[in-house]
């Protein structure tokens, strides 16, 4: 089985944000309540308090309370950030209706299609993570690889759902899906950050794709990223009218035109031996 797509970069990033500033809050208040309980502490001694009390009492003053004040800020800080992160977790559910609402109407659509954005969300994980991006970007470019064919929403099922290969008119109406998609996007707040990558993943390397023909590092590194992962599904699966040949022999074709079609950088992460290694099971296990 496919493993869960992991999502909401966006979000991780907000809690770590938090996170620092609760972190920047308690050494304020440490640091003041430190000056504060020092001159406090002085003043009594100028005052002559120590002689009638002893120093260890007004020492211990201070020092309880710090801490129960900082006790406190502490649980007030916990609770804001349990506080914030169930609104995020609610608004995780909301988004994952969406991604699986757009699942299940390609999937009605276009049986295989439905299942390549998935396969293609897992293999461009594997891709970003053996190219060391962060995890937040990680997450980001998975969620516009598993929305990447969202514009075919758009195309006719006569044309989509053909079992023979389609004529040169028929796939020009195929090759409008990215930007339909990206269309889409844009008009859904929550997920028109992936506008671009979705919009530019059949651009090619040499500036011969679609539909905006960039090239080289004008194509957004997760639109590279998601063409690999497009391509390799594409091979690797059985479609209506061609059997899918085996991963090495995919791999082998992705290799050949690297630095035409796509980045010869991505190319070599995905074709490097760990990474041919994962592939080769994750391929392994899925339907």
């Amino acid at each position: 089985m496919i493993p869960p797509v992991s999502l909401f970069g966006h979000d991780r990033q907000i809690l770590q944000r938090l996170q620092r500033r609760d972190r920047y809050a308690l050494l304020l208040y440490v640091f003041f309540g430190a000056v504060i309980v020092v001159a406090g502490e002085a003043a009594a001694i100028n005052l002559s308090m120590v002689d009638r009390y002893g120093f260890m009492p007004l020492l211990l003053r201070g020092v309880i309370y710090l801490l129960l004040t900082l006790s406190l800020w502490m649980l007030l800080l916990r609770a804001n950030r349990r506080l914030v992160t169930g609104l995020m977790a609610e608004k995780r559910r909301g988004y994952e209706s969406i991604l699986h609402a757009y699942d299940s109407a390609l999937s009605l659509k276009d049986t295989y299609t439905g299942g390549h954005g998935r396969r293609v969300a897992h293999y461009t994980r594997l891709i970003a993570e053996s190219m060391g991006l962060q995890e937040t970007e990680v997450d980001s470019v998975s969620e516009a690889a598993l929305l990447h064919d969202l514009g075919k929403i758009a195309i006719p099922d006569h044309i989509l759902t053909k079992p023979e290969r389609l004529t040169i008119d028929e796939f020009a109406v195929v090759q409008n899906h990215p930007a339909i998609g990206a269309e889409i996007l844009q008009s859904m707040p929550s997920l028109r950050r992936h506008a671009t990558a979705v919009r530019h993943h059949h651009e090619r390397f040499d500036g011969s794709g679609y539909p905006d023909g960039l090239c080289g590092a004008d194509i957004p590194l997760a639109a590279r990223i998601i063409a690999v992962a497009d391509a390799f599904d594409a091979l690797s699966s059985n479609r209506s009218y061609r059997h899918g040949v085996s991963v090495d022999r995919a791999l082998d074709e992705i290799t050949q035109v690297a630095g035409s079609h796509f980045d010869p950088k991505v190319v070599a992460v995905i074709t490097r031996k760990l990474a041919r290694d994962a592939l080769f099971a994750a391929h392994a296990e899925m339907p």
